[in-house]
């Protein structure tokens, strides 16, 4: 079967999307792309949008399948919920390019583009952190990032994803008061947002703050200060006293937030913990435990 007749088959309505026809998208070079974009656009948006969903779902499943050619093309789809499964689907990618290419979406037309984007731009910022990208592209991401989380114009899903990456930018005076600012906003979304930034940033400043809603009345609060403290890693071991109650916390989610955090942490109380959790009869938590202990023991190796 030739290229055309597997586009053919991925636009058949009456058949469901099958794994072989998106298997031929992908490594497509130039030409192919071409023909792919030729044919791509009659598609209806609700089967572009579970394509895309689906070639995400396989890309991640096997490493040998590289859809990046397609995800980039789907980028300038007509329709938001797809370019947004798009940027979705570009996770691997940390090119120049792409962070370019997200930067410019900060003005698409849909929101939910939007806001994909800005999530996405999180890990370019935590590669500024780390010294992988040049102190010029830096500054500019930044500068970026500041002028979305303040703009009032942006929808608030949009801002508040923009504070989370301002999290990475531990030494910038802005970036640490827009966390402040945000903490102290009125939508608990918001403050949401400014707690994982906290954890980010790995300022001591910031610690009693995390450790405060580790505590909180608010589900939301609680799960997103255990989060903060899996991102704080070894730093975040003062906050174990306040973590620990959360693995029995009776929000699932919470409990495996706080189990991850552990991982990330480590530590001797934090292993104690974790074998205990191991015998759990909790399926969900006994195999959150073993997958925190194997992080412990890969950092341990």
């Amino acid at each position: 079967m030739n290229f055309e007749e597997h586009l053919a088959r991925l636009g058949d309505l009456e058949r469901p999307i099958a794994h072989a026809e998106l298997k031929a998208l992908s490594d497509l070079g130039p030409e192919m792309l071409k023909a792919f974009w030729t044919v791509w656009r009659h598609f209806p948006a609700e089967r572009r949008l579970a394509i895309v969903r689906e070639l995400d779902e396989l890309a991640e499943d096997n490493v040998d399948l590289d859809f990046r050619a397609v995800f980039r093309a789907c980028l300038s789809d007509p329709d938001g919920e797809v370019r947004a499964a798009a940027v979705n689907g570009l996770w691997e990618d940390e090119s120049l390019a792409t962070m370019n290419r997200f930067i410019a979406m900060l003005d698409d037309e849909a929101g939910v583009a939007r806001a994909a984007a800005t999530i996405a731009l999180a890990r370019f910022a935590y590669r500024c952190q780390i010294g992988d990208l040049s102190a010029a592209e830096g500054t500019r991401l930044l500068a970026v990032l500041l002028r979305t989380a303040t703009d009032p114009e942006q929808p608030l899903e949009v801002r508040r994803r923009a504070v989370e990456a301002l999290g990475y930018f531990a030494s910038s005076k802005e970036a640490q008061m827009e966390i402040g600012r945000a903490y102290a906003h009125s939508d608990l979304a918001m403050r949401e947002s400014a707690l994982l930034a906290m954890g980010r940033s790995m300022r001591p400043t910031w610690f009693p703050y995390i450790e405060r809603e580790l505590k909180s009345p608010s589900p939301a609060l609680r799960y997103e200060a255990a989060r903060a403290v899996g991102e704080l890693a070894e730093e975040g071991r003062p906050l174990l006293p306040a973590l620990l109650p959360l693995v029995d916390d009776e929000d699932t989610e919470i409990s495996l937030a706080a189990i991850w955090a552990l991982g990330q942490v480590g530590g001797a109380s934090a292993r104690r913990v974790l074998e205990r959790l191991a015998r759990s009869k909790d399926l969900a938590r006994r195999q959150a435990a073993d997958e925190a202990l194997a992080e412990l023991s890969l950092d341990e190796f």
